[in-house]
């Protein structure tokens, strides 16, 4: 094997090694991708009684909350959005509900609620 050989093949070798390593970095899957559901609620509760509001109008069936709890769901990061939304009782399909609504306030929410299983026909997000 050549010398120009051994070099093309040890930088290829340390490429790869290079591409690879944010797979085996010490962070796992949960903490890369999914937010810190306080920060979150933290930003929900800024907007007083939203957090008991969004849980009424589910329970009941019926939406009923006001306009700054509209615009702090749409402050929301995506993390935050994506977990609150794919995660326990908020369902992608209650997060339609919550869009839809909130335009009826005036809180356009972003059309990036492509956190609602994008892969899926018919969830592609809020209130389409």
């Amino acid at each position: 094997m050549g010398s120009f050989q051994q070099h093309l093949l040890v930088l290829t070798a340390m490429s790869f090694a290079v591409a690879i390593a944010p797979a085996f970095s010490v962070l796992g899957w949960e903490e890369r991708y999914l937010p810190d559901p306080s920060v979150c609620w933290a930003e929900i509760n800024k907007a007083d009684g939203c957090v008991l509001h969004l849980y009424a109008s589910l329970f009941e069936n019926k939406m009923n909350m006001g306009f700054d709890c509209c615009e702090a769901i749409r402050g929301l990061d995506y993390k935050c959005k994506n977990w609150m939304f794919n995660h326990g009782r908020f369902t992608p399909e209650f997060g339609n509900r919550v869009k839809r609504f909130c335009a009826t306030l005036g809180v356009t929410l972003p059309p990036s609620y492509r956190i609602y299983y994008p892969q899926t026909p018919g969830h592609g997000g809020l209130g389409h």
